[in-house]
């Protein structure tokens, strides 16, 4: 396995851990690395990857820099043929990498990851995932990342960025505190910080439907913050797709079921629950969204986002001892 490592300073936990992984890296001079912080930054380094064989791109970045690799290589295609990545959770949130991601944010991960994909790769695990694009109405880029979000989403992504500092320096429990907050918000009746948006929603031959919405998530991970997999539709589609509608009911029945992922029968589209697979899902709403945990806004909220998958890339992890 040819490995090239993608190495952005700016992440949340390369910041504050700056020198890691200089030790490991050291005693592996003939990988290819390159520094980088912006999109231009990787599509560069990407290219001069593909130019020297690399066909395992490692990501020392958050799920910023995760996105823009994505975005890169399925809107750019600087590879003849799709690399494998290795993430490294080097980033806030992580939601990618706590997923697919290589392992613990440790020199002795990256230390294990090298020497077994130069000497033993069949020790390694390969997963797949389908990649979540979403394509906006005017002429701009595509984002690729796997973790959509709106509404109560959005407005509790802000929270953490507002609060990097306490809350969302934490990462999956800082997330989970803001889910908690979240929750109790529901459990007093307060509306403060949930903030529900009109959304029209199309999925595949459907008409299209408005309603206003608590939360949308539009996701191909297979997990997502503490373990949580709050999806359970049985339809092939690569995108899973939750909707929370107001009203809802049942709520503190249903909870804690549709966390785990197995459903329930009183989560039913006619109380405000909707979890389905499709390949392709058109929102259109006035507000802001997330990415993986990164904040975005569509210039033309008018004019529905599609929300698609341009593929699968696979992702190397160490195997469980």
């Amino acid at each position: 396995m040819r490995v090239g490592i993608l190495h952005n300073p700016l992440s949340g936990r390369n910041r504050r851990n700056p020198n890691l992984f200089q030790n490991i890296l050291s005693q592996y001079p003939h990988v290819p690395s390159a520094e980088v912080q912006t999109p231009a930054d990787i599509l560069e380094a990407l290219k001069k990857f593909s130019q020297v064989q690399v066909d395992c791109v490692a990501v020392n970045g958050g799920d910023g820099t995760i996105q823009a690799v994505m975005g890169a290589l399925f809107h750019h295609y600087p590879f003849s043929s799709m690399p494998s990545l290795a993430l490294l959770p080097a980033g806030t949130a992580n939601l990618m990498a706590g997923d697919v991601g290589l392992g613990n944010f440790e020199a002795k991960v990256l230390g294990q990851f090298l020497e077994e994909a130069e000497s033993s790769p069949s020790k390694l695990a390969i997963v797949s995932r389908p990649i979540l694009r979403i394509r906006f109405p005017e002429e701009r880029e595509p984002l690729c990342g796997m973790f959509f979000g709106a509404g109560a989403i959005y407005h509790g992504t802000q929270m953490g960025l507002q609060t990097k500092q306490s809350i969302g320096r934490l990462g999956e429990w800082g997330a989970g505190l803001i889910l908690l907050k979240f929750l109790l918000a529901l459990a007093t009746g307060s509306r403060k910080g949930l903030n529900p948006i009109k959304a029209s929603i199309k999925t595949g031959d459907a008409n299209s439907t408005q309603d206003e919405y608590l939360v949308l998530i539009v996701t191909t991970l297979n997990r997502l913050f503490l373990g949580m997999k709050p999806f359970w539709g049985n339809q092939s589609g690569p995108l899973r797709f939750t909707s929370l509608r107001v009203p809802y009911r049942y709520l503190w029945r249903v909870l804690p079921a549709i966390l785990r992922g197995t459903g329930h029968s009183l989560a039913t589209e006619a109380h405000g629950y909707v979890s389905e697979n499709h390949a392709e899902i058109r929102l259109g709403f006035d507000s802001g969204f997330v990415l993986d945990g990164e904040v975005y806004t569509s210039s033309k909220p008018d004019e529905p986002l599609i929300l698609d998958s341009p593929g699968e890339l696979s992702f190397v992890r160490l195997k469980a001892e």
